[in-house]
């Protein structure tokens, strides 16, 4: 039988154990440098990413600055004609008329016509924006069993402290039934009667 002796001071030792966790670090070091890497050129392409997307950005806001300084510099002054002119003071007129409230003007002219008397026609002929709101001229033609009702609508105007302002009043012949027809031009202040 054969014997073997180790007669070293220090024994032998298994080295198997130290080699393989070497390798678990070389390992995990490996790959962390692989990662590591990989990220680097994920984010160094997302700053690249981000930069392109800012020049972009740029170069739109500086072309749109340009647009609109060449829109500025090739936009005139719109010289209208006559026509154009009438047509547009027209066209303001109608949507002053367009916001002026009609209800609201039969309902407070309701107030002040006589019992006997009956309205023929309003017509709203001007509607002007004023400091205290919209003021209108209107003319209403009316029918009243006699003279009397032309006097008694006009006391009855004059009492709307301001809501209808009575201009000029004139009274025609009498109609065959017996009626006298008659015409006041009236100026409405819709923003006196609110008070």
């Amino acid at each position: 039988m054969r014997l073997h002796l180790n007669l070293s001071r220090r024994a032998f030792t298994n080295h198997r154990l130290f080699w393989l966790g070497l390798g678990v670090t070389f390992a995990a070091c490996g790959f962390l440098i692989l990662w590591v890497g990989s990220e680097k050129a994920r984010v160094i392409a997302k700053a690249d990413e981000l930069n392109r997307r800012i020049k972009d950005q740029a170069t739109a806001v500086e072309q749109r600055r340009r647009e609109q300084e060449r829109l500025a510099s090739e936009q005139q002054q719109t010289v209208l004609t006559g026509q154009q002119a009438l047509e547009l003071t027209a066209a303001h007129q109608l949507l002053a008329r367009k916001g002026f409230f009609w209800n609201r003007m039969i309902s407070d002219l309701e107030e002040y016509v006589p019992k006997h008397a009956k309205i023929h026609s309003i017509k709203v002929e001007e509607v002007l924006d004023a400091a205290e709101g919209a003021v209108a001229t209107v003319e209403l033609k009316a029918l009243g069993k006699g003279p009397a009702q032309l006097t008694e609508m006009m006391q009855r105007l004059d009492e709307s402290k301001g809501l209808f302002v009575v201009g000029q009043a004139s009274q025609e012949a009498i109609t065959d039934e017996g009626e006298v027809p008659f015409l006041l031009r009236l100026t409405y202040v819709p923003s006196k009667g609110a008070q």
